[in-house]
């Protein structure tokens, strides 16, 4: 099966929310190794050790046909990862007030459906499965299970052989599917499972499996049956959809505006956009021009901010949106933080542009703050007060309203730079043309 090619890259890092405009001039590694880091953080790769110990892993308590286990926890659910806004989009199609996501259509989400597919599979006592093209005559990948073992409480490690086939070596697969049913157990007969999968899903999933086949150690040891010569082993983890600090990271660093590369400098006169050299950047000023004469003829505000909403101060808070994991709610109580008045707040953009989100609150007191933070969460979420300015907090609130406002009146974002330890210059009456989605 070919690898994945560079509209197919950007397709899926699209539908993960990682938003790279289609004539992007990010270099193929570059973009390949952005996938590669998209996938590890839908996996949550960084809980764990970057090489596993099977032998020292307890197995996952599956349940068994021919046991009673007290302990024993469907993998099905186990695998399942989802945010608030995937919980609010189920709650509305069970009250029929939305239609259900069309299959074949997300990349990343029919992915995550082939791992709920494959848990499944487990779960009904199986040990090998076919994921196949919906014609069912293209292209193929066979898997066994070797183990399930537990890598927390709330996360499952599938280890399984894999090998794609496509029409060429069709019978060699066929051979193994046969082989496969006559080791079926008892209880499950002559039966085989076939997952569906679009070939594009095929080629994210064998992406994934090529890289995590590198959590299992050198030395790891299994059975291969007849015609597993040519199966590879590795490891299955559950697939969420990525955090705001992934998204944040993700969608930032797109390189020189003009072909991509490592980019060192930016536009002397507005500072948003980066460039490797003079000459990309004479390149690129035609179709920068406008926007770059807008920033400068925008209207800036000095915006002074506090660590926390006036009267709270000292007290926990935690931002919960709609990217926040609804798998591991402990995680929204770890990261509550006290708004800290005597804290210095980082400032790791310099003298440069960058974009921040403002959000008004919605209800009683709330109406009397802004909250505010950048795309990489820099200096955590701090506030604009209306008592702090009132002429300016109706001023802010005016454009979240208006015309160059949108989202409901409640929210903007917009150019910014930081003028001092807390107090930010902020381009008010001009809208970034940067898509935004965090």
């Amino acid at each position: 099966m070919e690898p994945l090619t560079r509209t197919e890259i950007l397709r899926i890092l699209q539908s993960m929310g990682i938003e790279l405009p289609q004539n992007t001039k990010i270099p193929d590694d570059t973009l390949e190794k952005r996938l590669r880091a998209a996938l590890d953080a839908a996996q949550e790769k960084s809980r764990f050790p970057s090489q596993l110990k099977p032998l020292e892993l307890a197995p996952w308590p599956l349940a068994k046909a021919d046991e009673l286990n007290s302990r024993a926890r469907p993998l099905l659910d186990a695998v399942k990862r989802g945010n608030w806004q995937e919980a609010l989009a189920n709650y509305m199609r069970g009250r029929g007030a939305c239609a259900a996501p069309e299959l074949y259509v997300d990349p990343f989400m029919d992915l995550r459906q082939t791992v709920m597919s494959l848990a499944n599979v487990l779960d009904q006592g199986l040990t090998w499965c076919t994921v196949q093209d919906p014609e069912r005559e293209k292209h193929a990948i066979n898997i066994r299970f070797l183990h399930v073992l537990e890598l927390d409480e709330k996360t499952p490690a599938i280890v399984l052989l894999y090998r794609p086939f496509s029409q060429q070596n069709a019978i060699e697969g066929a051979r193994w599917c046969q082989l496969q049913v006559e080791k079926n157990p008892r209880n499950v007969g002559g039966v085989g499972a076939n997952v569906t999968a679009t070939l594009l899903e095929q080629k994210l999933l064998l992406k994934l499996l090529s890289m995590n086949a590198r959590l299992l150690p050198p030395d790891f040891k299994f059975e291969k049956q007849q015609y597993e010569e040519h199966y590879r082993a590795s490891v299955l983890l559950p697939v969420g959809p990525l955090g705001f600090e992934a998204i944040g990271k993700l969608n930032s660093n797109t390189g020189c505006a003009t072909c991509g590369e490592h980019a060192g400098r930016r536009c002397g006169q507005c500072q948003s956009v980066s460039y490797c050299s003079p000459e990309c950047q004479r390149a690129d000023w035609p179709s920068h021009k406008p926007t770059c004469q807008a920033i400068k003829g925008g209207r800036w505000v000095k915006v002074p901010f506090r660590a926390a909403v006036p009267g709270m101060e000292g007290m926990h808070a935690a931002l919960i949106n709609r990217f926040t994991n609804m798998t591991r709610p402990e995680d929204v109580l770890s990261a509550v933080s006290p708004g800290d008045p005597s804290v210095p707040f980082p400032n790791v953009h310099g003298e440069r542009l960058f974009l921040v989100k403002m959000q008004v609150g919605l209800a009683g007191a709330a109406r009397d703050t802004i909250m505010v933070y950048d795309q990489q969460r820099s200096f955590g979420n701090v506030y604009v007060a209306r008592e702090d300015g009132p002429a300016l907090f109706s001023d802010l609130v005016g454009e979240m309203a208006g015309p160059r406002g949108g989202y409901g009146g409640v929210k903007m974002y917009r150019w910014a730079n930081r003028t001092g330890d807390r107090e930010l210059s902020v381009c008010v009456d001009r809208r970034p043309e940067t898509v935004t989605k965090w």
